[in-house]
């Protein structure tokens, strides 16, 4: 997750922060940084216009606490930038204001708070303003598995405590494993080192999402059938459970019987027309879902049985994409029958 840490430079702060090296905060904000996330130093001065002003990145390492009231993050591979990068845009605006709707509701950003989310717009806006074309390095392999980590707990909460504003930090993990997996595709694992390049934009990533539907191999039918139930069936967050994506699934091969057709060219559970939902559902679990989840594109939730898009690619879907994904996945299903 991209953050803003706010660091009073210029005046005595009340806590007990170590430039570069340590950042004390209270209780309030411990559900908003995480070992791992990637911050941004803010300066900020309610008196002074100039005093206002971005100066460095980093990543955050290990949360200490003793007492549950104050907590402390230790922060890893700090860069400070040459040159201080204002917060204002040179046509008018604030740079947080930019791709603000994937980490928040209002344009503004919530000044008064010291730890708040950055969009990857704005991170990237920042980091080439200060000149900066690379970032603190990180493990690759531990940078990813950590980032499962965060991923999984976001979707839980989510999911589970019905926490609305996790579906942000959902949207800007994904986009971090997927900068994270491209970054690494041609790097000796045992050696690879991560690098902040500017990122991958929602749009590239919705262009490989639609090659990858394009190239994708099949030995079934059933990758293009649970897309296109995502793209039709999904809620409004591109969540499709499995009930609902079972239902899809049956209403799909019934069409196909209903027309003459082979439910499916090869012997499978479809070609039963006594096929049960628990049956439907398991075998979309252990098959599609499974291979799709692999692509990098699609996450899978256990607990709650939900299938959903990567948040950041979802939400770049527009109409004329989802008819071309929708397009994509018929031609797919259409040169596999040769009906």
């Amino acid at each position: 997750m991209l953050v803003i840490l706010s660091q009073k430079v210029d005046s005595e702060s009340i806590y007990a922060d170590e430039l570069f090296n340590s950042y004390h905060y209270p209780a309030k904000y411990k559900n908003q940084l995480h070992k791992g996330d990637i911050f941004i130093y803010y300066q900020g001065n309610r008196f002074d216009k100039s005093q206002r002003y971005y100066f460095g990145v980093g990543t955050v390492g290990e949360i200490l606490t003793t007492d549950g009231e104050n907590y402390y993050a230790k922060l890893l591979d700090c860069q400070q930038f040459e040159k201080k990068v204002p917060i204002y845009l040179p046509d008018g605006g604030y740079i947080e204001q930019l791709g603000y709707e994937s980490v928040r509701k209002s344009i503004n950003p919530p000044w008064q708070s010291s730890v708040r989310p950055l969009s990857q717009e704005a991170f990237d806006y920042i980091l080439n303003a200060a000149g900066v074309q690379t970032a603190p390095t990180t493990t690759a392999a531990a940078s990813v598995d950590e980032l499962k980590e965060k991923l999984m707990n976001a979707v839980r909460e989510f999911f589970r405590e019905n926490d609305v504003s996790a579906i942000y930090r959902i949207e800007s993990i994904s986009a971090a494993i997927g900068r994270a997996v491209s970054a690494n595709d041609n790097l000796d694992p045992a050696s690879a080192e991560t690098v902040y390049q500017p990122a991958i934009s929602a749009q590239d990533r919705l262009k490989d999402l639609l090659e990858y539907c394009r190239t994708m191999k099949m030995s079934y039918s059933y990758k293009p059938v649970l897309i296109l139930a995502l793209l039709h069936a999904a809620d409004k967050n591109g969540v499709l459970t499995v009930s609902k994506a079972a239902q899809y699934f049956r209403a799909y091969y019934n069409d196909r019987r209903a027309n003459g057709l082979q439910a499916e060219k090869k012997k499978c559970i479809y070609q039963r027309v006594d096929i049960t939902d628990q049956q439907i559902a398991g075998n979309i679990i252990s098959n599609p879902v499974k291979v799709l989840v692999e692509s990098g594109f699609f996450f899978y939730n256990e607990e709650d049985e939900a299938f959903l898009m990567s948040p950041e690619i979802w939400n770049a879907l527009d109409r004329k994409n989802k008819a071309a994904l929708t397009r994509i996945c018929n031609q797919k299903l259409k040169d596999y029958f040769k009906d």
